[in-house]
């Protein structure tokens, strides 16, 4: 009566999967309700069509400015560009920085200085960095929403910590001690553990390594993330990942589970059993 009826593998890995699609389909209509609202489209568009001017500008003066500054300049037949200087890859942007240093120091070159002084350079850096953090706002947000309405507010109107996966597999949520989880452990549970850290902070890294630069290091991390999740989740007695650790829950079989409505009444059953048990000998 007072031990933990634990769910089977499969049960919650099921649980979890049907969980997951949710919030998948949930954050991805939250994210284009916030899209709307920010005009990430039209930010995205103009973002787009300076991108093509630089490219256009690339495709008609590259390979002249290139090879004007010694660089060698090559286009594959799939589009992939290819320039390198003494043996050494190089990107456009050491070849657009011979170009401005010596302010088009030849004809050869003086026309593709003054094409690229009119293009919006510094307009596109800001209007990237623009598009970048209302996609990761958009995303971050949705999420946020996603999960305070699957991992909290459902489980609140289900009761037991039971999400709309959790529920159709059987599965709830209860302390160590067999207490039902509060509402207070619940929005620990959701906010700090499954949203903050086993999800926005892949999430960041992975901005990070698209757009800031990080490299290898985000990968790195999120694999440990993973990992340091999965030994939790196989080592511990009860099999609790990080966001279960954090406020002390279990995941159990509901319908084998004593489940007590608090610490209190808990008590007071096993008094009753330690008495029932004790007068019972009297009896015979």
């Amino acid at each position: 009566m007072f031990e933990l009826k634990k769910i089977g593998i499969v049960k919650r890995a099921s649980a979890w999967l049907l969980d997951a699609i949710l919030l998948a389909v949930l954050t991805t209509g939250f994210m284009w309700i916030i899209s709307l609202i920010c005009r990430y489209e039209q930010q995205s568009a103009v973002l787009t069509q300076y991108n093509e001017e630089l490219n256009t500008f690339q495709s008609t003066y590259g390979k002249r400015v290139a090879e004007h500054y010694g660089f060698t300049y090559a286009v594959d037949a799939d589009g992939t560009l290819h320039i390198s200087k003494g043996g050494q890859a190089v990107a456009f942007e050491d070849v657009l920085r011979e170009l401005v240093s010596s302010k088009g120091d030849d004809e050869a070159v003086k026309e593709a200085y003054d094409a690229y002084t009119a293009l919006p350079i510094e307009e596109f850096g800001t209007q990237y960095r623009l598009v970048s953090n209302l996609l990761f706002m958009m995303v971050s947000l949705g999420l946020l929403i996603a999960y305070m309405v699957l991992e909290f507010t459902v489980p609140l109107f289900l009761k037991n910590g039971q999400t709309i996966g959790k529920k159709v597999f059987g599965v709830c949520l209860v302390r160590p001690d067999c207490v039902k989880i509060s509402a207070t452990a619940l929005f620990a549970r959701t906010l700090i553990g499954k949203y903050a850290i086993e999800t926005m902070f892949p999430v960041l890294l992975v901005f990070m390594y698209l757009f800031g630069g990080l490299g290898i290091l985000a990968i790195v991390l999120i694999a440990a993330l993973l990992l340091l999740d999965l030994i939790l989740f196989f080592a511990t007695k009860n099999r609790t990942p990080i966001h279960d650790i954090l406020v002390s829950t279990v995941a159990v079989d509901i319908k084998l589970q004593m489940i007590y409505g608090s610490v209190e009444e808990r008590n007071e059953q096993m008094a009753l059993i330690q008495k029932e048990n004790a007068e019972r000998p009297e009896e015979q």
